[in-house]
């Protein structure tokens, strides 16, 4: 028995089997919040590489896996990983309203971690760019319900992906033509670029930006703001590895400049859509680029931003979850999610707009809440590196809080409406109170949330 066999293959054959079942949409869900929590158990207590009594057998948990010539390994330094993405998984199916959300989401979001897992843990390294191309064809599916065609949106994000699987392969052919330390800078160079390319569009650098906001804006609001936290998540674990396991940082490349140079790019381009959005989709849609080029930011720290990067994943995670919730149950008593049709919201439904309000103001860094701590973090450890890099990144961030102000004004707008409609059960309302009141306390006790990181990050490079 071994570890990709309990959290990759396992998880994989239970998401198959539930596609049997989804007209009971309930048992699927409290079935499926079960299962997540024996898995994040199961990351937390099975002992790797030691022999142990599991009923009436003496069990070892071996860390590798062999298919078809190809290793798949998750060892005891992968732990954190398992269990944060399993808890991810776990977090957006505890929130999830089974009334407004497709039952195929829990079977399709399992699976779509599993391949992240899979992307993660196969070696050699690069192999992991195909199993992308499987997870965006999940996400297609997932984002594009029966009876329904795929958005333009939708489309062109799985064409971005597969052409960067496609750019990531031949780069790992190419360079391995090519030994780093015979002196052919030229082939090397090329191969550097196209590599640069292919993580360009999987992490939808600018100018392959258009399909986030389009998604944001057409698809349902819950899938989306998933999607989003899973999905790069996957693509920046696996692209952290690919360069920890490739050796760039140790060749004398100098990465970290490009690495700021696209983080600033994406930071701006988020803060200027937010000031000029008149749609609460495509604000979520701002502020996913700007996140974006904060992670990558934080990545070009190197050892000291991975703890700025994994306390950034699970602040994303929690104002993600409270802003598509909220969006979710918004959406049943206005037309449309423009700025028009959710003018006024806030006089007539508080608790809800109260979640998309702390949800979109964490994540823009206003003071108090739990995003300023850990952007500030950011910005410190910023302010060693060129003063371009850091006036990009505060107009960015006053970019954004500019939107949130704006949406503000919109949701408390004397509409001159009234409603009797009552939108999301009592549970729900009390669920985005809860979510809020964690983003407050996130801000008064960020040091909770940087143990966590630190522990996570030094696993990761001590592997």
């Amino acid at each position: 028995m071994s570890t990709p066999l309990i959290w990759i293959l396992l998880p994989m054959l239970a998401a198959g089997t539930s596609l049997f079942f989804l007209r009971y949409r309930y048992i699927l869900r409290w079935s499926g919040l079960g299962f997540g929590l024996i898995l994040v158990v199961s990351g937390l207590v099975l002992p790797i590489n030691e022999v142990f009594k599991f009923l009436f057998w003496e069990v070892k948990l071996s860390e590798q896996l062999l298919i078809f010539g190809r290793r798949f390994i998750l060892s005891g330094a992968d732990r954190p990983i398992v269990i944060l993405l399993f808890s991810l998984w776990l977090f957006w199916l505890l929130i999830m309203d089974p009334k407004l959300v497709p039952a195929q989401f829990i079977p399709l979001s399992l699976a779509g971690i599993c391949l992240i897992l899979t992307a993660y843990s196969v070696e050699p390294i690069f192999y992991g760019a195909l199993f992308f191309a499987f997870l965006a064809l999940i996400y297609v599916v997932l984002l594009s319900p029966p009876g329904k065609e795929p958005t333009p949106g939708v489309l062109r994000f799985l064409i971005f992906q597969i052409l960067g699987m496609l750019f990531i392969l031949f780069a790992a052919w190419l360079a391995s033509w090519i030994d780093l330390n015979s002196g052919n800078q030229v082939m090397l160079a090329r191969s550097l670029l196209i590599l640069a390319l292919g993580f360009s569009f999987l992490l939808s650098i600018f100018p392959f930006i258009s399909w986030i906001s389009m998604v944001s804006e057409r698809n349902h609001p819950f899938l989306s703001g998933y999607i989003f936290n899973t999905y790069f998540l996957g693509v920046f674990l696996f692209g952290t590895r690919f360069i920890l396991e490739g050796g760039w940082i140790g060749q004398g490349l100098d990465i970290q400049l490009p690495f700021q140079l696209a983080g600033v790019i994406m930071l701006s381009s988020g803060g200027l859509i937010a000031i000029f959005s008149k749609h609460l989709g495509r604000l979520m849609g701002a502020v996913i680029i700007a996140e974006i080029g904060r992670s990558l930011l934080a990545i070009s720290l190197f050892q000291a931003g991975f703890p700025i990067y994994f306390g950034m994943v699970i602040l994303q995670s929690i104002s993600l979850g409270v802003w598509s919730i909220s969006l979710t149950q918004l959406q049943q008593g206005i037309h449309d999610l423009d700025f028009q049709s959710a003018a006024g919201a806030a006089r007539l439904w508080p608790v809800i707009t109260s979640g998309l309000l702390l949800g979109y103001f964490t994540l823009a860094g206003v003071p108090l809440l739990g995003g300023f701590p850990i952007y500030w973090a950011l910005g410190s450890g910023l302010s060693f590196y060129p003063l371009w890099i850091n006036s990009i990144f505060v107009l960015s961030t006053l970019g954004l809080v500019y939107g949130g102000l704006r949406l503000l004004g919109v949701l408390t707008k004397n509409a001159g409406e009234e409603s009797i409609l009552i939108l999301a059960a009592p549970s729900y309302r009390y669920l985005i109170l809860g979510l809020n009141v964690l983003l407050v306390l996130i801000g008064f006790l960020p040091q909770l949330i940087f143990r966590i990181t630190r522990t996570i990050s030094d696993l990761l490079l001590g592997s």
